[in-house]
């Protein structure tokens, strides 16, 4: 299995015909390869082929709180069109679509998914990784994994609040 795939054969089919693929491969995301894995459906389209399904991989990353290596379930949904750019009947050349930014099939006849994946994946990411939802993080004084322990620092004071902690004072006092 692979992200690249011919569909000269789907291409020759009457619109709505549809064949089911399954994926695995690795895809650059932000400098690194992930490997991603599932099933897509093939549908022909007036203007070439759209391919949706659901994927699967593990990112590898870093706990923005304690710092901690975390492994990260990444579950995507891809639902793309891709525009044919040859006749595959002729292969006369066919005018490009107008929007710039649309995936498109190469003149071979060959869909890559690679970048509907890459896409996909970056926006299933969180914004921040964490290990697990209830992580303490760690002491912005000491560096104390606050998960392990509590740390030795004095509760922090923030001078915002003394005034109204001068007036608590003198209320208890009267």
């Amino acid at each position: 299995m692979s992200l690249q795939f011919n569909v000269l054969t789907l291409l020759r089919e009457p619109i709505g015909s549809a064949n089911h693929h399954g994926v695995e491969g690795d895809v650059l995301v932000d400098g690194t390869r992930q490997h991603v894995s599932g099933e897509t459906t093939f549908l022909r389209t007036q203007d070439g082929v759209l391919v949706t399904g659901g994927l699967a991989g593990e990112r590898q990353d870093i706990c923005s709180r304690c710092l901690r290596d975390v492994s990260l379930p990444v579950e995507i949904e891809i639902g793309d069109e891709y525009v044919a750019t040859v006749d595959a009947q002729t292969d006369a050349k066919l005018a490009p679509p107008e929007e710039p930014e649309a995936l498109r099939i190469d003149e071979t006849q060959t869909l890559d998914l690679q970048e509907a994946v890459r896409q996909a994946w970056t926006a299933a990411l969180p914004l921040r990784s964490l290990c697990r939802q209830e992580c303490k993080g760690l002491c912005s004084r000491c560096g104390q994994d606050l998960n392990e322990s509590d740390c030795a620092c004095p509760p922090e004071a923030d001078d915002r609040w003394s005034g109204l902690q001068a007036l608590a004072k003198d209320m208890k006092g009267s």
